[in-house]
């Protein structure tokens, strides 16, 4: 079994778990309409990043509002929050890569005789 943790921490108002999943995904998604392959990318414009943040913290606490989240992030330093936003990401779409069909090694059944 896989044991993946894919959340990464930030000292805010207190430590603050962020975790993009599939709800925090699809709320990006549907307020910036950026494509997975460019996440990365789009976290360097300000208001992606901070849309980001908004979508991921909504996650651990549906009750706050982009105001308030605006009011945690001035509780970063930028470099900080650049830096825990590419961690956030490499965390969710993991730097392991699975192999295609065609990249893995082909093994005969026993008794057929040997690979192609």
């Amino acid at each position: 079994m896989n044991e993946k943790n894919d959340a990464v921490f930030i000292e805010l108002d207190r430590p603050r778990e962020l975790r993009l999943g599939h709800k925090a995904l699809k709320a990006f998604s549907a307020l910036r309409h950026i494509p997975l392959t460019k996440m990365q990318e789009a976290v360097e414009d300000y208001d992606n990043l901070s849309c980001l943040y908004y979508c991921v913290l909504r996650q651990e606490d549906p009750a706050l509002t982009v105001e308030q989240v605006d009011d945690l992030l001035d509780k970063a330093p930028l470099p900080v929050l650049i830096a825990k936003a590419g961690e956030m990401i490499s965390a969710a779409f993991g730097s392991e890569e699975t192999p295609s069909e065609t990249d893995r090694p082909m093994t005969a059944a026993a008794g057929t005789g040997s690979a192609v």
